[in-house]
């Protein structure tokens, strides 16, 4: 039917939807699938989601996050589905809470460690949600090749990487012509996630056109 919509564009419609002040916005249920974690996520609102996607799953320097334990939702005041405890490198602890107020505690004990308190506004999400959908249409490439081993595709693509150092994606896939452009996609989305690469969604979502830099090691 001419001008209907497909599924995953209602959805990424919905989140745009949520942050223009339209409707409930913060009524949805999503099931998504986390790279970072390997496993299928239950997000309880569009807020929820667009902190997943824009300052979880794409951020290379986050290496896991858990849901808050009961006792520290307790503390903080916040309800289990508004806060996650998340993991950077080097250990670095932060509990993230999505308000419209900061945390009265700058500090908080998780059971794991001492964890900075970090509150995401709404105002915040809202400046991120156009972001969040092209990531949410980036890491549906990667969802694609869920159960399929991408290492041979991204070892013919890193040599290459490290060669042009920058570009665009279409680079890439001039150079590979035997490879499924959405192979390339998902090894590129992992890689991203993986901080590997640098992938700009800023402007557009990811196509042909996007550019793309190096951002891993360097082998010696």
């Amino acid at each position: 039917m001419p001008g209907a919509q497909t599924l995953p564009s209602r959805q990424r419609a919905r989140v745009l939807d949520a942050y223009r002040g339209r409707g409930h916005r913060n009524s949805n249920l999503w099931l998504v699938y986390s790279v970072k974690q390997d496993q299928d996520l239950l997000l309880h609102s569009d807020r929820s989601l667009v902190h997943w996607l824009t300052f979880l799953e794409s951020d290379p320097t986050v290496t896991s996050f858990v849901p808050i334990p009961d006792a520290v939702s307790a503390q903080l005041k916040v309800g289990p589905a508004a806060a996650m405890v998340v993991e950077r490198h080097y250990s670095e602890l932060e509990v993230h809470i999505i308000a419209d107020h900061t945390s009265a505690l700058s500090t908080v004990e998780t059971g794991g460690g001492t964890a900075t308190v970090r509150t995401i506004t709404l105002e915040e999400l809202r400046s991120r949600a156009q972001l969040a959908v092209r990531w949410l249409k980036a890491i549906g490439y990667a969802g694609q090749y869920r159960y399929k081993d991408l290492t041979p595709v991204w070892k013919q693509l890193t040599p290459v990487c490290l060669q042009r150092w920058t570009g665009m994606v279409n680079d890439l896939i001039n150079d590979f012509p035997g490879l499924e452009r959405a192979a390339i996609y998902a090894s590129l989305v992992r890689a991203a996630i993986d901080g590997q690469i640098q992938l700009d969604l800023s402007s557009h979502s990811l196509c042909p056109s996007s550019r793309w830099g190096w951002a891993g090691p360097v082998p010696r």
